[in-house]
């Protein structure tokens, strides 16, 4: 799927890697930045982005 520019345009960029772990930063449904959390599993790094962004007030994707 990766190599689908139209469902990941950004797969083949050298500086950017797929992986689990971030999430958008939405504040009054506008997408004003990122978080990239990386170290764990995948879950353990999307449970960790969620709660940062939780805890700092943020909406999460689909909320």
């Amino acid at each position: 799927m990766l190599a689908n520019p139209q469902i990941a345009p950004l797969g083949g960029h050298p500086r950017v890697m797929a992986v689990g772990g971030g999430y958008p930063i939405i504040e009054n449904g506008q997408y004003v930045g990122g978080l990239g959390i990386s170290g764990g599993t995948y879950d353990q790094d999307q449970q960790a982005a969620e709660e940062a962004l939780a805890a700092l007030g943020f909406e999460l994707p689909g909320n």
